[in-house]
Order: C-alpha cells, then sequence, then structure tokens
C-alpha cells in the first residue's frame, strides 16, 4: 500500500489553479480559513512556486510545468478522476484525488435513479409513443429478483452497492481486491468478471481508467453479458468501445444503457449515441465536484497529513488510482 511520509510544515502555502473556478475556489477557501483560524496563506502569484507545498489542481488550469514546484508539495485534484491529471509527466509530487462525501452521495443517487428509472420503466410514461391508456398484463419482477453488476467498488462504487442494498436488489460488485461490504457479493479476477458479466440484469461502470480497464466493454466482453442487460456508465468513457457497444444495442444483446461519461467530451452532435432510440445520454453530470465539501475534505487531508497520517485518496501512480 502507497505511503506518504512527508509532513506539511506548520506554515502551509497554498496556491489555487482551478481553471475557471480559480476566483471562486480562492474565495471559499478563504472563508475556511478565516472560519476555523487556520494558519494557512493563499498564495496568489506563480512567480512564488518555490514556496508552495500544497497546490489544489483541475486538469483545466494553466499550469503545465510541476517542475517549478517543491518535490514534496503535495497537489490536491478537485476530481476523483485522475487520469488525464497523470498525462502530465513533470508531475513528480504527490497526487490526491478528491474522495468528498458529497460528491459520493451524488453518484449513488444518480445510480439508483437510473436503476429505478429502468426498473418501473418509467420513460414509457413519461413520454409516451402515443396518447393512449396503457395496461400491463405482466407482473412487474421485484428488486430481490433483480441482479445488479457493479464493475469498480472503491469509494463511488461501494456507496452505490450499499444504496442499492437497501432498496432489497441483489448486488454484486468486481474490483481489483476482495471488498467486505454487508450484503454484498465480491468477486475479483477474470473469473469473477465472467461471473458478473453473465449474471447481471443491470451492469452499472464505476472503475478507474487504467491499462486494464480501458474497453473493458467490448466485443468480447459483450458476448459474455446477459441477453437483455442494461448497462450504467458513470466511471469513464474509455471503459466503453463505442462501437461495439452500439452493435450490442441493435442487436438486443443489450435492452438499453445510460451513459454520462464518453470517450470524447463534449460528445459531438453528430454521435450515433444522441439518436439511438436505446440510449440515454447525460452531460457528465452523476457526480460533480461540489465547491464547498470538495475544500471541506482537502483541508481534512492536509490535517491528517500534518499529523503524519496518510491523505484519503493518495494516487498510486503506477494504477491511476
Amino acid at each position: 500500500m502507497l505511503t506518504y511520509t512527508g509532513i506539511i510544515g506548520f506554515d502551509l502555502n497554498i496556491f489555487v489553479s482551478t481553471g475557471p473556478r480559480t476566483t471562486e475556489y480562492k474565495k471559499v477557501l478563504e472563508e475556511a480559513i478565516e472560519a476555523q483560524s487556520l494558519n494557512y496563506n493563499i498564495i496568489e502569484h506563480i512567480s512564488r512556486s518555490t514556496e508552495v507545498n500544497a497546490i489544489i489542481y483541475s486538469d483545466d488550469s494553466d499550469i503545465t510545468d510541476f517542475s517549478i514546484f517543491p518535490d514534496d508539495t503535495v497537489i490536491f485534484s478537485i476530481f476523483a478522476g485522475v487520469e488525464k491529471t497523470l498525462l502530465n509527466k513533470t508531475i513528480r509530487q504527490p497526487l490526491v484525488r478528491l474522495i468528498d462525501s458529497e460528491m459520493t452521495e451524488c453518484m449513488g443517487e444518480w445510480c439508483v435513479a437510473h436503476v429505478m428509472r429502468y426498473h418501473l420503466d418509467l420513460d414509457g410514461f413519461i413520454k409516451p409513443d402515443k396518447q393512449e391508456w396503457k395496461i400491463y398484463n405482466k407482473e412487474r419482477l421485484l428488486a430481490n429478483q433483480i441482479n445488479i453488476g457493479i464493475l469498480g467498488l472503491g469509494t463511488l462504487g461501494s456507496a452505490t452497492a450499499e444504496k442499492l442494498k437497501k432498496l432489497n436488489f441483489n448486488v454484486t460488485g468486481w474490483s481489483a481486491t476482495k471488498k467486505m461490504l454487508t450484503g454484498v457479493r465480491s468477486l475479483v479476477g477474470s473469473d469473477g468478471l465472467i461471473k458478473i458479466l453473465s449474471t447481471s440484469d443491470y451492469l452499472i461502470l464505476l472503475l478507474p481508467l487504467t491499462e486494464k480497464t480501458k474497453t473493458i466493454i467490448n466485443s468480447e466482453s459483450l458476448k459474455v453479458v446477459k441477453t437483455g442487460a442494461i448497462l450504467i456508465n458513470a466511471g469513464r468513457g474509455g471503459l466503453i468501445e463505442d462501437n461495439d457497444l452500439l452493435k450490442a444495442l441493435d442487436s438486443g444483446k443489450l435492452s438499453g444503457c445510460t451513459l454520462d461519461v464518453f470517450n470524447e467530451e463534449p460528445l459531438p452532435p453528430e454521435h450515433p449515441f444522441w439518436f439511438h432510440d436505446k440510449v440515454t445520454v447525460t452531460p457528465h453530470i452523476s457526480a460533480p465536484t461540489r465547491l464547498r465539501s470538495s475544500i471541506k475534505s482537502i483541508l481534512i487531508n492536509i490535517d491528517r497529513i500534518k499529523k503524519g497520517l496518510n491523505p484519503l485518496g493518495l494516487v498510486e501512480k503506477k494504477r491511476f488510482y
């Protein structure tokens, strides 16, 4: 397990570079520092980079060269995913991805909402093909008769699994390492992947994007997927091979999907996902970074480091998360 051995000194100098949101991030950070009477300083100009020992950062910031900062500066991303950040090879400093309770709640709520949307067949009533009083003779399956598979049982996946379990769904997760979640079956390895793909009525993707997970949903894995399953992707667009997914939808192998993340964002207006009647597109809204709670989470992590503890979300760069 990766550990962070550095300790941020008593005087903390923070540089904020979060792209278009830099001004509001600085404002909220200043308010938090004042409210908690913290002996922290906000460095206003990058010319003082050698004094910085913490950076609050997003991928759309102006920083391209991290070599101007001390090696023990801690970079706090305002995003849960850092694979794009790690494309910058000048980063040799410790990198911490965002783990935030409010973001986690957002993700769980979004995933549950879309499962329930399909489970109750709400689309057919919200936007009916024609105005008619449609009576279903077939009894709807109950939650305890439905199998949900979650690929990725990290912070976001575990929270989603627990919410779905509380609704009485049968929940199984697949991850790099075995997880201990009450009432949730945990699978690992290639055999576990085949098991979860072949038995799940719903597949929820909440994996990080790594060399091992890139296009994990492709023509070969889709052959294993239970016929008629529904796919929900709130993890990373790169987890899916788009053309293979479209073929699976056209053939009936998948009965529907909801996608919140894409290989290219914003999703181009000509992309087939926009026009496919089995695809729901949402614009990367499942768990957006929340300004005040993200600052709160970062300050908690700084306090952990000052106490000699590992920050939550310390990234193992070779694993991309």
